[in-house]
């Protein structure tokens, strides 16, 4: 039976330890780079233990705890000259920072207290900075402000300077849905599809999925209701239709103000519509432009988070099966 390194893991100038899986041997007070924050930036950590798990006695999900990138040395973990740098500079500003903050709250201007919170949400470095952050949201939440509920959720969904609590993300995520908050409903119809907080239910994931499609057109409910229409989860399996969605948020894809992240998931699933001759007649051609786009897409989605890996190796698979079709066109 397989088992698991698991490891706690005290990432340098943070107050709290996080778990981690490490793919090699390792022992207590290795120094190790991880994915750290919302947006899983490099991170040096020392290891605080070491536990070895099968999948069934695991404190966590192994599809669901990220993995230690790598040892580094003890040189490596003390050239912190940039981390001081950076530490300087926000120490510099942080008293003026601060001072305005306090002007917000004498002026009860709660807007520009969650601005001033959204502003230094990435400063995951600094824990002091991130405990204001923290009380800001909260503020903000207790005076109905679905953008603070939503940043709070993501939080707790990913475990960072809070708790990974699902259960407390969903809650979160429910009232800035609620609120108007597009992403969050999107956030939901994942937690319910891959069963974050309780088992998978996929009449609630279509929910929200659709909502999401309806209400904002948004690309990433509309890949993943292609998904479950393709799969035939909650729904009826109908692989045209599918692929309707799919070039659907393909075009939702292109307006001025989408974010990147979810264009290379659906770029392979137009791919592959191409490829096999769904809906559209069969073009190689086209599937291996959409794989191409989708490879390099995912590339620099590696950047911020390490678990990609499993969809670089299935697009590449599909661009040989791309260039082999394109052969036989051309033999």
């Amino acid at each position: 039976m397989e088992k698991y390194r698991y490891c706690f893991v005290r990432p340098k100038n943070i107050q709290k330890s996080y778990l981690y899986i490490a793919d090699e041997d390792i022992s207590v007070n290795s120094y190790v780079l991880v994915p750290f924050g919302y947006e899983n930036r490099l991170h040096k950590g020392v290891v605080e233990s070491v536990e070895l798990c099968t999948e069934e006695t695991a404190p966590f999900p192994v599809n669901k705890t990220k993995r230690i990138l790598r040892t580094i040395t003890a040189a490596e973990y003390d050239a912190d000259e940039d981390d001081d740098d950076e530490w300087k500079r926000y120490s510099r500003t942080f008293v003026k920072d601060i001072d305005e903050l306090s002007g917000f709250l004498a002026e009860k201007d709660y807007d520009a207290v969650f601005q001033w919170a959204c502003a230094h949400h990435n400063c995951t470095r600094f824990p002091d900075i991130m405990e204001t952050v923290i009380q800001c949201y909260r503020l903000c939440l207790g005076r109905g402000n679905p953008g603070a509920a939503l940043n709070l959720g993501a939080m707790h969904y990913n475990g960072t300077y809070l708790k990974q609590d699902y259960q407390k993300a969903v809650e979160l995520y429910k009232i800035a849905a609620e609120g108007g908050e597009r992403r969050a409903i999107c956030n939901l119809g994942y937690c319910y599809y891959y069963g974050r907080h309780q088992p998978p239910d996929y009449e609630r994931a279509y929910h929200y999925y659709q909502l999401g499609a309806i209400l904002y057109d948004d690309p990433n409910c509309l890949y993943k209701l292609g998904d479950m229409y393709r799969e035939g989860q909650f729904v009826e399996a109908n692989e045209k239709y599918a692929v309707k969605l799919y070039f659907r948020a393909l075009e939702a894809m292109n307006r001025p103000d989408e974010e990147e992240f979810c264009r290379a998931d659906i770029l392979t699933r137009v791919g592959e519509a191409f490829l096999y001759g769904i809906v559209a007649d069969r073009d190689p051609k086209k599937a291996l432009d959409c794989f191409l786009q989708a490879l390099s897409g995912f590339y620099e989605r590696r950047k911020t988070d390490p678990f990609v890996a499993g969809l670089i190796e299935r697009v590449k698979e599909k661009i040989r099966e791309a260039e082999e079709a394109l052969d036989e066109e051309t033999l």
